[in-house]
């Protein structure tokens, strides 16, 4: 096998890298802030910290599994698993798939309207915290929500016309919404809905992640669906346990 085969059989998309990029960083955002809070720090005096730590950690040992991928890849032990395929359009999808993004744009556009509200919530509580106690990082949020709603909503009515060019940052913008709003509970800004939220944007994640895989090669297990479970799993859990 050539070298340039090699290299091409080995090299990553520049969507799947951001994408694995992105998602090494929150899952280690997520798992040393939660390490530091359970050992007693407070959400405030250890977010930035754990931000910072968690990013360097999770793009560290996404770099190793990367290089370990490659040398597997070029020893022949494994293949890579269609690097390349592309989500079909319209007229391209099958009717079992039609029938999936039927349940799937819904779920988007709750996730939308969620998304709106709690960023409503968040700046009405700013607000009506006194100037001295207001928190820079609930303001934050609020404004990131506002964003994320407006996305949610815009490819929810992609994904009702059968448009799935963008469910892969639909899975990655549910799923940071799922971590964020999972600090929001930790740090109780209107607890009640952020709690709602990390449920919904977990959902809504998991079918996003599952319904590329649906889309793009439907066979073997869904990795990245099932890891999206599993870190909505621990930014609802974890907060409410150390709280």
């Amino acid at each position: 096998m050539s070298e340039s085969t090699v290299s091409a059989r080995t090299r990553l998309a520049p969507g799947r890298m951001f994408s694995w990029v992105l998602s090494a960083v929150l899952i280690g955002w997520v798992v040393v802030y939660n390490v530091m809070r359970v050992a007693g720090g407070t959400p405030a005096g250890v977010a930035l910290t754990s931000f910072i730590i968690g990013a360097i950690a999770g793009i560290a040992v996404l770099s190793i599994g990367i290089w370990v991928r490659g040398r597997l890849i070029t020893s022949g032990r494994i293949n890579p698993v269609d690097p390349e395929v592309e989500i079909p359009g319209p007229t391209a999808m099958s009717d079992p798939q039609r029938s999936f993004m039927g349940i799937l744009w819904p779920s988007v556009a709750v996730i939308a309207g969620v998304q709106l509200v709690l960023a409503v919530l968040l700046f009405v509580d700013w607000r009506g915290t006194p100037s001295l106690t207001r928190a820079t990082a609930e303001l934050i949020m609020a404004v990131w929500f506002v964003f994320a709603g407006i996305w949610m909503a815009w490819e929810a009515n992609n994904l009702r016309d059968l448009d799935a060019g963008g469910l892969d940052s639909v899975a990655l913008g549910a799923l940071l919404g799922t971590v964020l709003s999972g600090v929001a509970v930790s740090r109780e800004f209107v607890p009640t809905l952020s709690i709602i939220t990390v449920v919904v944007a977990g959902v809504v994640s998991v079918l996003a992640y599952y319904g590329v895989h649906r889309l793009t090669r439907d066979r073997g297990v869904p990795w990245m669906a099932v890891t999206a479970g599993v870190i909505a799993l621990a930014s609802l859990l974890i907060p409410l346990l150390t709280r």
